[in-house]
């Protein structure tokens, strides 16, 4: 029961993907498996991928970051309404909000001893509020054509989103796994209590995870912005429950301290082959909503049932002993 525990909790989002890719692969295997359609897969998980790797950050320091669909949102819309005083100042002014976002998070949770979920959905709402009096309620469209080359344009034959995203992966992997700071990120989110007592700047590493988060899902709001060449108030609705999905079926747990950068990246491209392969179907929105949740509810039980496998397997070990 140890090995298979262990083996849900690592191999979740690869067994997640092989099942979709077969699964489609077989109902609409000459759309689904055909060349346009797969970079398209590719160019939609790459927008999506920068705010699934903040929340991944945030979750595995013990955390959880509701607010990064209107930070997504917003920073889209604030890179199309700036456009006017150059396309880098629109960028700038986009990514500094939701650096801006994450610090108010992390203050909250760290300052204001806020819950996570209660600090982030208040940040959300407010966030959400900006939004509706930037826009005025209304789309808005960007004046700006090389700005488009973000999101729609290719280096060569890859993607331009795609390469963002991998040197995002590369730049996140080695944070986590080979420095200081990301490792106590970790240790945080498996103990607090246990951290402080081991030195570890619990505070300061949350308030570094929600301002990564925060900054991650500013990226995918441009990138989106970019792709589309507007914003709207619609923009992140559900990326909330996308972001976490995709974050927990890439190994990360809701109790902090697991996870890993390239397995988050594998569950979103899950996510983003299942959302294709339903479109291609014909499945309703609505209805495509209700799976995700399906399949976020499954991966949050998966993990509850490993983790409580794994802790009875060391309490037994103890007593062996």
């Amino acid at each position: 029961m140890r090995r298979l525990a262990s083996l849900l909790g690592r191999r979740t989002a690869l067994l997640i993907a092989c099942a979709i890719l077969l699964t489609f692969g077989l109902l609409e295997g000459e759309l689904f498996l055909g060349a346009r359609n797969l970079e398209n897969i590719t160019r939609q998980v790459s927008l999506d991928a920068p705010i699934v790797f903040g929340q991944l950050v945030v979750l595995v320091a013990g955390g959880i970051d509701i607010s990064v669909g209107s930070t997504m949102a917003m920073s889209a819309a604030l890179a199309i309404g700036l456009q006017p005083y150059g396309t880098g100042v629109a960028i700038l002014g986009a990514l500094l909000f939701g650096l801006g976002v994450g610090v108010v998070n992390g203050l909250l949770v760290t300052r204001g001893k806020i819950v996570p979920f209660v600090a982030t959905l208040g940040t959300m709402s407010v966030v959400r509020g900006l939004l509706l009096t930037y826009t005025g309620q209304q789309p808005m469209s960007g004046s700006d054509p090389s700005f488009a080359f973000l999101g729609g344009g290719n280096i060569g034959p890859v993607p331009t989103p795609l390469v963002i995203t991998l040197a995002l992966l590369f730049v996140l992997s080695v944070f986590l796994e080979r420095t200081r700071r990301g490792r106590d990120l970790y240790a945080i989110g498996g103990s607090p209590e246990a951290a402080f007592l081991a030195g570890v700047a619990v505070g300061r590493g949350l308030m570094i995870a929600f301002m990564i988060s925060g900054l991650l899902a500013a990226i995918s709001g441009v990138l989106v912005a970019s792709r589309i060449n507007s914003a709207s108030v619609q923009l992140g609705a559900d990326t909330p429950l996308l972001a976490i999905s995709a974050a927990l079926i890439g190994g990360a747990s809701l109790l902090g301290g697991k996870g890993s950068v390239v397995a988050s990246f594998i569950g979103v491209l899950a996510l983003g082959m299942l959302a294709n392969g339903m479109n291609l179907l014909g499945v309703p929105t609505y209805n495509q909503i209700a799976i995700r949740a399906l399949i976020l509810v499954a991966v949050v039980t998966l993990d509850a049932l490993a983790t409580r496998i794994e802790r009875r397997g060391l309490t037994m070990s103890r007593i062996a002993n």
